[in-house]
């Protein structure tokens, strides 16, 4: 049965990340190894604790059969990894690594570079961030690679929720905000990064509503109490066929995030709330990447 990390990352400091922004990744690394019981990855508890150079990358990668990898685009929060950093690295690697773009829709020549990356470098899906990149969901004027990624069968991943620069914008990162977006280009499939963390009753609802939204289940089990009440969430609205298997790796690595999901119901074990059945855990592990790529 196969295994597929539909969300990592390759990017390393200083090149493609801030000193602040580093700064402040640390930290919250810190808290996520206190709260996960150690289930997170601490190669480099410095500066470095983000870095994923391809070499580091290329070892994680082989807990997983295909790993779908990105960099991510946002200058105004101190990310800035080129996409040709991702096409170098995924073309010494076709087999298991499925290089996606990442652009910033709020800046000019945003949709020339998408098309530049995928008939260019290859690569093939999209990578954004509203919160990070400081661009507003809902304004359709900026809607433009999104109308290109549906009509090429592009996916997307969506950082749609909460993260730790003090330079991001919360008011972006609300997961009802892609609501007009989605249903405007209804065929455009989209995961949502996390669940929406810790927003995630709101993707619940948005997965139940749009079809092809989806989302990943990466970078919850830090705090099991959420984590728990994210997936039951989930399963009694039937929605869990649509829920990713990804690391976020840097952050944790597959054999980690497995780990939490096994761990889902420990918070509640012994009482009568309910719990994620272990097949419904199998099939986020091995099957519902199907569903969303398809089989070939």
């Amino acid at each position: 049965m196969s295994v597929v990390d539909v969300h990592t990352h390759v990017m390393w400091y200083p090149d493609h990340i801030s000193e602040q922004t580093a700064g402040e990744a640390l930290a919250a690394k810190l808290v996520k190894l206190e709260r996960s019981g150690g289930l997170t990855n601490a190669a480099h508890l410095d500066l470095h604790c983000y870095d994923s150079t391809p070499a580091e990358h290329w070892e994680a990668a082989q807990q997983a059969d295909r790993v779908v990898v990105f960099g991510l685009a946002a200058r105004p929060t101190g990310f800035d990894v080129p996409n040709d950093v991702i096409a170098g690295y995924v073309r010494e690697h076709p087999d298991r690594l499925e290089g996606w773009a990442s652009v910033n829709p709020g800046e000019a020549g945003a949709l020339d570079e998408l098309v530049r990356c995928v008939e260019d470098l290859g690569l093939r899906g999209l990578k954004v961030g509203p919160t990070y990149q400081h661009w507003d969901p809902r304004d359709p004027s900026l809607w433009g690679v999104f109308e290109y990624c549906e009509r090429h069968d592009l996916p997307v991943i969506v950082h749609q929720g909460t993260t730790f620069p003090t330079t991001a914008r919360l008011e972006y990162a609300q997961p009802l905000l892609l609501e007009r977006l989605v249903m405007r280009f209804p065929s455009l499939r989209v995961i949502i990064a996390h669940l929406g963390h810790p927003w995630e009753e709101d993707v619940v609802a948005l997965m139940r509503k749009a079809p092809n939204v989806y989302a990943d289940i990466s970078a919850l089990h830090y705090r099991p109490y959420r984590f728990w009440h994210a997936m039951t969430t989930a399963f009694e609205y039937g929605v869990t066929g649509k829920l990713l298997f990804a690391s976020d790796f840097p952050s944790a690595t597959v054999a980690q995030t497995l780990e939490g999901l096994r761990r889902v119901n420990d918070v509640v074990a012994g009482t009568p709330l309910p719990t994620l059945p272990v097949d419904e855990q199998d099939r986020i592990v091995h099957e519902n990447w199907t569903r969303f790529f398809g089989t070939s």
